[in-house]
C-alpha cells in the first residue's frame, strides 16, 4: 500500500486532454533530464576541475526547480510550476556565470538551453523573454566586471573541464529537440488517429498538372489499410479508380466551377459522390474544399455511408408515414405546438369534422371551433408537455355543423423539418358511449330483477316460516298478534310486486325494441335543428325529473283539453301523445317547447321522447318499490325473531317503534290518522329488543282496536324524568270503563269476544317493562286513552 502511494506520488499527472496531456509528458521528461544533468554535473566536475566546492551550489537549485514544479503539477497548476522550474534553473546559471566572469564563463552558452527549454514548454513569447533577460544579463556582467564588482574571468586549466562544460550544452540541446519533435509528432500521430476514426481524410487537387494528392487518412478512408503515407495521382486515374458511374462528369464539371470563384473567399466546394474502395466496398463521400488560386485546390473528404443510408431510410419512412397518413381511417392531422395551427389533415378528419382542407390549414382547431374552450385545449397542451404523449382522452369536439361528437384524442410530439410538430389522432366513440350506457343501464335493470327476486324468496321464506311459528304459538300472546298480521303483510308485498312487475314489463319492452329505437333516435335527433335538440334534451330532463302520480280524474280531464291542441296541430293519435305529456307533467309543453311541434315528424318526435320517460318512470317505480319492499323485510326479521334472555343489548325506542307501526301498516292506514312525536337526542337504551317489540305491538294494536281503526293514534317519545324515557301511546276511542280499569293487568282478564284475546297480553306487557327496570301506567277519559311507559336509560 505505502509502495502504491510512493508511486502515485512520482508520477506524473494524468489529463483527458491529449494536447495537454502531450506538454505534461514533454514537461516531465525535460525535469528528469535537467535533475539528471545536473546531478551528474555535481559528481562528475568536480573530479577534473580545480574549481573550489563552493562553486557548485547553485546547482542545487535546479533539483529544487524541479521538485516544485512537480509538487505544483500533481496540485493541478502546472504552468505556474513550469515558470518557476525554468526561471529558479536560469537563476542557477545565471548565478555561476557571474562567478565565473560572466560572459566568458562556460555557464553563460548554457542559456541557450534556458531558452530552447522555454520555448518547447512556454511557447514562443517565454522564449522571446528569458532570451532578452539572458541578453540584458550578459550586458550587465560586462558592465559589473568592468567596475570591479565580479571576478574576473577564471579559465579553467584542463581541457576535460571545458569540454565537459559545452558537452553539457550540446547534450542537452539535443535531448530538449529530440523531446519536442517527440512532442510535436505524437500530436500529428493524434490528430492523425483522431481523423481515422472520422473517416476523414486531406486531399490537394492541381489543375494545372491534373493532379491529386491524398493523404494518408484518406487513402485509409478509402479502405487501403496499409496506406504508410500520402499519395499523388493523375486525376482520370483517381476518378477511374475511386468514383462510380455518373459522378465523374459531375466532379469534374463541379471543380471548374469552383476554379472560376477562387478569388472569393467566401465561396466553397461541397458535394457527395459514389465511390468504391481499394476493399471493393461502395461508400458515399462528402467532399468539401476550397481554392488557395485558379491552380491548387485544397478540401477534406468524409465518409458519410451511414449517415447517407440512414437518410435514405429516412426519407423511404416519411414516404410511408405519409401514406398511412392519408390512408388513416381516423381523423389524422398535424399541427404547430406552439400556436396549434395545422400543417396537414388527412380524408378522415375532412370527413369526420366537415372542415375542408383550404378552411382548416393555417388555422387552429380553437379558431375552428372545435375545442369547446381554449382553456380545455390549454390543459391537455400542459399535459402532453409534462408527459411528451396523450392516449385516447375522451373530449367533446364540435363539428362545422355544430354537432357534438364524444372522441378519443391523442397526440405526440415529433420534429418535422426541423420544426416541432403535434401529430394528432381523433376517434369518433359516440356509438361506443352509447352502446355501452344501454349495457350498463340493462345490467342494472338485470341486478334489480335478480334483487327482486332474491327479496321475493325471503319474503316468501319470511312468511312461510311466519305460517309455520303461528300454529305453535297460537296460545301465547306473545305470538297471537302474528295471526293478525299474516293477511296484512301479505296485501302489503303484492302491491310493491306488483308494481314492480308492471314496471318491469314495460322496461323489458323498451330495452326489447333497442335497436329499432336507435334508429328511430338516429332519424328523429337527425331532422332537428340545433334549438329542437336543445329543447328536445330539456324536456326529457323535465319529463324524467317528475315523480308525481297524477290521479286518473285529473288526467282525463287535463288530456281532453291538451288533445283538442294538438289535433289542430294535425297530429296523429293525439289522445295517446295528450295523455304521456299529462302523466310526464308535461301539460305546458306546447309553450315551453315550440320548436318540438313543428316540422314533419311531430309524432315521431314526442313518442320517441315519452317512450324514454316511461322507462324512465318505470325504472324509478322499481327502485320505490324495491325500497318499500326492503322495509317491510326488515321489519318482518326484527318481529319475527324472539329473544330468550341473556345480556341486553343497546335498543333504538324510535326504531323500535317504528318496525311495529310498518308490520301494521296495511291495517292502520286506512282510518287511522299517526301522529309521531319524538324529541331530538333521545339515547338509546338497554334492554331486551324483542320484547320491547312486543310491548309496542301490543299498546298500538290494542290502541287501534279501541277506535274501531278510526281514529288518531298519537306516540310521544321524550325525556320527562332524569335518566328516564317516557313513551306515551294515545287513542281517540270510547276510553276504559271505570268498572274495569283496575282489573286490566291481570292474567286472563279480557273484554274482547271469545277467540279474540287470552286475556295475557297486557300482563305480559307489565311484566316485560318491570323486567326492563321501568313501571307502566294509563289515563283514561271518554276522550280517549294513554299508556305510559318510563323505561331507566
Amino acid at each position: 500500500m505505502n509502495l502504491q502511494r510512493l508511486k502515485r506520488s512520482i508520477y506524473p499527472p494524468l489529463s483527458a486532454d491529449p494536447e495537454k496531456d502531450v506538454s505534461i509528458k514533454l514537461l516531465y521528461g525535460l525535469m528528469y533530464i535537467t535533475f539528471t544533468v545536473a546531478v551528474l554535473y555535481r559528481i562528475i566536475h568536480p573530479l577534473i576541475s580545480e574549481k573550489p566546492k563552493n562553486v557548485y551550489y547553485s546547482f542545487y537549485i535546479i533539483p529544487t526547480a524541479v521538485i516544485i514544479c512537480h509538487l505544483l503539477a500533481k496540485s493541478g497548476r502546472v504552468k505556474l510550476g513550469s515558470n518557476i522550474m525554468i526561471f529558479l534553473q536560469w537563476l542557477a546559471l545565471c548565478i555561476v556565470s557571474m562567478r565565473e566572469g560572466g560572459v566568458y564563463a562556460t555557464s553563460f552558452s548554457q542559456f541557450m538551453i534556458i531558452i530552447v527549454l522555454a520555448s518547447l514548454i512556454l511557447g514562443q513569447g517565454g522564449a522571446l523573454f528569458y532570451a532578452l533577460l539572458s541578453f540584458f544579463t550578459g550586458l550587465l556582467s560586462i558592465y559589473l566586471k568592468s567596475k570591479g564588482m565580479i571576478p574576473a574571468p577564471s579559465f579553467p586549466t584542463g581541457e576535460w573541464s571545458a569540454f565537459i562544460g559545452n558537452s553539457v550544452g550540446f547534450f542537452m540541446s539535443w535531448i530538449l529537440m529530440k523531446f519536442g519533435l517527440s512532442g510535436l509528432f505524437k500530436i500529428r500521430e493524434e490528430l492523425s488517429r483522431a481523423q481515422i476514426h472520422a473517416k476523414l481524410g486531406g486531399i490537394t487537387l492541381n489543375l494545372e498538372t491534373k493532379e491529386v494528392t491524398l493523404t494518408k487518412e484518406y487513402r485509409i478512408m478509402l479502405g487501403d489499410k496499409t496506406a504508410k503515407g500520402s499519395v499523388t495521382i493523375l486525376m482520370d486515374r483517381f476518378l477511374e479508380k475511386y468514383v462510380e458511374g455518373d459522378d465523374k462528369e459531375r466532379i469534374v464539371s463541379i471543380l471548374a466551377e469552383g476554379a472560376k470563384h477562387f478569388n472569393d473567399p467566401s465561396y466553397s466546394t461541397e458535394f457527395i459522390f459514389k465511390a468504391k474502395g481499394d476493399d471493393g466496398k461502395t461508400r458515399y463521400i462528402l467532399a468539401k474544399g476550397k481554392y488557395k488560386d485558379s491552380i491548387i485546390g485544397y478540401g477534406t473528404g468524409q465518409d458519410i455511408t451511414e449517415k447517407h443510408i440512414a437518410g435514405e431510410e429516412i426519407k423511404a419512412s416519411q414516404e410511408l408515414f405519409s401514406k398511412v397518413f392519408k390512408l388513416s381511417p381516423y381523423a389524422t392531422s398535424i399541427s404547430n405546438f406552439e400556436d396549434g395551427t395545422y400543417v396537414d389533415i388527412n380524408d378522415g378528419f375532412i370527413e369526420l369534422l366537415g372542415f375542408t382542407r383550404d378552411e382548416a390549414i393555417g388555422r387552429t382547431s380553437v379558431e375552428l371551433g372545435i375545442w369547446l374552450s381554449s382553456t380545455e385545449r390549454e390543459f391537455f397542451k400542459e399535459k402532453i408537455i409534462k408527459d411528451g404523449f396523450l392516449h385516447n382522452e375522451e373530449v367533446t369536439f364540435r363539428t362545422k355543423d355544430g354537432r357534438y361528437l364524444q372522441v378519443e384524442f391523442s397526440t405526440r410530439f415529433t420534429v418535422i423539418d426541423g420544426e416541432r410538430r403535434m401529430i394528432n389522432m381523433v376517434k369518433d366513440v359516440s356509438s361506443k358511449k352509447e352502446a355501452e350506457k344501454l349495457k350498463i343501464l340493462n345490467n342494472e335493470i338485470s341486478a334489480q330483477n335478480e334483487l327482486i327476486e332474491k327479496q321475493k324468496t325471503e319474503l316468501e321464506s319470511a312468511l312461510a316460516h311466519l305460517q309455520k311459528t303461528q300454529n305453535q304459538l297460537i296460545l301465547s300472546e306473545k305470538m297471537a298478534s302474528l295471526g293478525q298480521l299474516v293477511a296484512g303483510i301479505a296485501h302489503e308485498i303484492n302491491n310493491p310486486i306488483g308494481v314492480i312487475r308492471a314496471a318491469n314489463e314495460s322496461v323489458k319492452s323498451h330495452f326489447d325494441r333497442v335497436l329499432d329505437r336507435m334508429q328511430e333516435a338516429a332519424s328523429v335527433l337527425e331532422n332537428l335543428g340545433n334549438e329542437a335538440k336543445i329543447e328536445f334534451q330539456t324536456l326529457l330532463k323535465k319529463g324524467r325529473a317528475y315523480q308525481e302520480i297524477i290521479p286518473p280524474k285529473v288526467v282525463r280531464a287535463k288530456t281532453k283539453i291538451l288533445e283538442s291542441r294538438l289535433k289542430e296541430l294535425g297530429i296523429l293519435e293525439s289522445r295517446n301523445l295528450a295523455e304521456g305529456l299529462i302523466e310526464a307533467g308535461l301539460e305546458a309543453a306546447l309553450e315551453d317547447f315550440p320548436k318540438l311541434f313543428t316540422g314533419e315528424k311531430i309524432q315521431q318526435v314526442i313518442q320517441y321522447a315519452l317512450d324514454e320517460i316511461q322507462a324512465s318512470r318505470s325504472s324509478k317505480l322499481v327502485d320505490m318499490s324495491v325500497d318499500r319492499t326492503s322495509k317491510i323485510v326488515y321489519a318482518l326479521k326484527n318481529f319475527s325473531h324472539f329473544s330468550n334472555g341473556g345480556p341486553k343489548a343497546p335498543v333504538d325506542i324510535r326504531e323500535s317503534i317504528d318496525t311495529v307501526l310498518t308490520i301494521y301498516q296495511n291495517q292502520l292506514k286506512s282510518g287511522i290518522e299517526i301522529i309521531k312525536e319524538y324529541e331530538a337526542g333521545i339515547p338509546i337504551v338497554p334492554g331486551y329488543s324483542d320484547d320491547l317489540l312486543h310491548v309496542w305491538t301490543n299498546l298500538i294494536y290494542n290502541a287501534a282496536q279501541a277506535m274501531g281503526f278510526k281514529g288518531i293514534l298519537k306516540i310521544n317519545v321524550g325525556n320527562r324524568e332524569k335518566d328516564k324515557i317516557c313513551i306515551k301511546i294515545s287513542d281517540t276511542g270510547p276510553g276504559i270503563p271505570e268498572s274495569i280499569q283496575e282489573r286490566i293487568f291481570e292474567p286472563f282478564f279480557t273484554t274482547k269476544a271469545p277467540g279474540e284475546g287470552s286475556g295475557l297480553g297486557l300482563d305480559i306487557v307489565k311484566r316485560i317493562v318491570e323486567n326492563h327496570g321501568g313501571t307502566i301506567g294509563f289515563e283514561t277519559s271518554s276522550n280517549g286513552t294513554a299508556f305510559l311507559v318510563i323505561l331507566p336509560q
